[in-house]
């Protein structure tokens, strides 16, 4: 995958490489040893990926991309954590990546749970899915069954985004200056369709 230095055009590289995958026409590029080396001395992504740790969401594979192309932060269900909004934030300030990619997935037994409050969880479980549940509250998602699972993966991602915007002033001047977006997305497992649900500003 060749990326170019706007915040569009990383996108656009995305898309196709998720079109390429989904057409079963990956290139598989920067796969090689080679590359691998010629990165030794450093990285340079173009965009941070941050998502849910599920097995069936490869993110170099669902973008097409290879060795150095993406710098991928995961957790179960893509939350925002300080883990994780610190690898975001060394993404951004150390790397300089120009996009930041939330996404989600459907079929995420995360934010499934977090829509099931009677299921039953460790405890450092129920911190988690609780932290995900309370923004699904906030986003105003119903969590009265039958709960709609689609538009939960949808609002989780774009939720995610702003808790990552708000809670950084390092987004926040990049986003202000133009030198970064972050968008929402999210996975469908049947089609192998990542869908975009837009760039966000935070609240």
């Amino acid at each position: 995958m060749t990326f170019t230095a706007t915040p569009a055009e990383v996108i656009q590289a995305l898309q196709e490489g998720n079109e390429r995958f989904r057409q079963a026409r990956s290139i598989h590029p920067h796969a090689s040893q080679a590359r691998l080396h010629e990165l030794e001395a450093g990285q340079t992504p173009q965009a941070a990926v941050l998502t849910c740790s599920d097995s069936r969401v490869a993110v170099e594979l669902l973008f097409d991309s290879g060795f150095g192309d993406l710098f991928v932060i995961r957790n179960a269900g893509n939350a925002s954590t300080p883990g994780s909004l610190a690898s975001v934030e060394y993404a951004v300030e150390a790397l300089n990546v120009p996009v930041v990619v939330v996404m989600s997935h459907a079929g995420c037994g995360a934010v499934g749970a977090a829509c099931s409050p009677e299921h039953l969880l460790t405890p450092n479980l129920m911190d988690h899915v609780g932290h995900i549940r309370n923004g699904l509250k906030a986003g105003g998602l119903a969590l009265v069954p039958p709960v709609d699972l689609a538009a939960a993966y949808n609002l989780h991602s774009k939720i995610t985004a702003q808790e990552l915007i708000n809670s950084s002033a390092l987004l926040r001047e990049r986003l202000n200056s133009g030198e970064l977006e972050v968008h929402a997305a999210c996975f469908e497992l049947h089609n192998l369709e990542v869908k975009w649900l837009g760039a966000q500003l935070g609240a």
